[in-house]
């Protein structure tokens, strides 16, 4: 699914395995090092999902750290972005000259609990999910969720700075599969405020699966 949500250029992959905390890079597991053994696990499946997808690119041997901000800090000229699920984690990377930053989400199939829409959605996206039947009022909630995670996670990047929830108001094109995030906060730089940006969507029946890449800004 996580290959349909990019354009040309950007690399994807998926684990749902577990995997083996022990195969992570010494550098790497020194940043989980007192953590609890359920999130080593899953920080060391993402590592080794983005490990098999940057090696298409020709990188290997690159352990890949996180920032202060705990996120993962990428090669040079290298942007990405990882998602975990529920015992499953996906990886986007591209080159930089051809795209300024990538987000991609994740989410379990299963509605968003109705007291959550609020905290997440505007006004105007709660009145596009009281037009729906209340049996899939709860899954576009979710993906909702998932569109601005993917979008905060292409943002922040390039921006600085982190969005909140009510930041962000999404459109979707459910028939092509597509969704519009136009951003609105006065924190960030002129040239975002009103933005509109364009990203894809996909479900199966066990996961939904949102993506985002921004192109290179010169």
């Amino acid at each position: 699914m996580i290959e349909t949500l990019f354009p040309e250029g950007v690399h994807t992959g998926s684990l749902a395995e577990e995997v083996d905390p022990a195969l992570l890079y010494p550098e790497e597991a020194s940043c989980i090092r007192s953590a609890v053994p359920a999130r080593r696990r899953e920080f060391a499946q993402g590592r080794l999902c983005a490990r098999r997808v940057l090696a298409e690119l020709g990188i290997r041997d690159f352990p890949l750290l996180k920032g202060e901000d705990r996120a993962p800090i990428w090669p040079e000229g290298i942007v990405g972005s990882l998602t975990h699920s529920a015992g499953y984690c996906a990886a986007a990377v591209a080159r930089a000259e051809g795209f300024s930053s990538l987000g991609i989400d994740v989410e379990t199939a299963e509605p968003l609990a109705a007291e959550l829409a609020s905290l997440v959605c505007l006004e105007s996206e709660l009145a596009r999910l009281r037009e729906l039947s209340e049996a899939s009022r709860g899954i576009v909630a979710k993906l909702l969720f998932s569109a601005k995670e993917t979008v905060f996670k292409s943002v922040y990047p390039v921006t600085r700075v982190f969005l909140e929830f009510h930041d962000c108001e999404i459109g979707l094109d459910e028939d092509r599969g597509m969704f519009t995030a136009v951003l609105r906060n006065p924190r960030l730089p002129l040239s975002w405020r009103g933005t509109e940006l364009r990203g894809r969507f996909a479900r199966d029946p066990d996961r939904l699966f949102t993506g985002i890449a921004l192109p290179s800004r010169t």
